[in-house]
């Protein structure tokens, strides 16, 4: 090969070790340091609302009668409801079923059927003071299913911000202890994660029993505290 034909390749070679030389090899970016932990914090409150499943169930082998007798009930159990300060848009209806029902001889022979009526209205009473007179006005009226009374909070809402911060604090609290145990300094959090919990019944309130009158005694309820829990997890950097 020629000194002509070599001299490109050559050329080349010098620019390549050039390159080669020039070039600086940039470190990878060190990855911070943290500490992660996990926070919990909870809120209480005193339930103001109450809801209540109340339902009337009858049986007739006609099922137009029992469709009938059912109605006649239910009309009365909401009217007696509504005569305790009740607004009607807190009463709704949940479920209306109607099904036959085959009956047994003691022999277990197939006799006759008879149709099953069930009518169920979930109720909310604001006034705590009248929920026992509620459930007892309502079963003398003719409700014969009464199951799901339930508490909340009408400010469910600031139950939750308070139980965030308390979360929070606790998570702070526990990464702390850990930088002071480990001999570093604590920074700023790097990400935070929320995980809300559904709310639960917390014992130490007070029984509610309504003085009712004119029939349908009263029932004693007992409204608990309502409680809120929040969880946290939270990554800080170390300064």
């Amino acid at each position: 090969m020629t000194y002509r034909k070599l001299l490109p390749i050559l050329i080349a070679a010098l620019a390549a070790s050039a390159l080669t030389a020039c070039a600086v090899t940039t470190p990878a970016a060190e990855q911070p340091h943290t500490i992660n932990v996990t926070g919990y914090g909870a809120a209480y409150g005193a339930p103001d609302i109450a809801t209540a499943q109340i339902g009337v169930e009858t049986r007739n082998a006609d099922p137009a009668r029992a469709v009938s007798a059912n109605t006649e009930k239910m009309n009365a159990v909401i009217a007696a409801i509504k005569k305790l300060g009740v607004d009607n848009k807190d009463i709704q209806t949940t479920n209306f079923s109607l099904y036959a029902q085959q009956n047994y001889d003691d022999k277990g022979q197939p006799t006759d059927i008879t149709y099953v009526v069930t009518n169920t209205v979930s109720v909310t009473v604001h006034d705590l003071n009248k929920v026992g007179e509620v459930l007892g006005k309502a079963t003398a009226a003719g409700a014969n299913s009464v199951n799901g009374v339930s508490f909340s909070v009408n400010e469910g809402a600031a139950l939750e911000a308070e139980a965030r911060g308390n979360a929070m604090i606790d998570a702070k609290a526990r990464a702390q202890q850990l930088a002071d145990a480990a001999g570093v300094a604590l920074g700023q959090p790097m990400s935070i994660g929320e995980y809300a919990s559904m709310p639960i019944p917390y014992d130490g309130g007070k029984q509610l029993q309504a003085l009712g009158g004119g029939g349908g005694s009263p029932v004693p309820i007992s409204t608990g505290q309502y409680q809120v829990n929040v969880q946290v997890s939270v990554t800080y950097l170390i300064k």
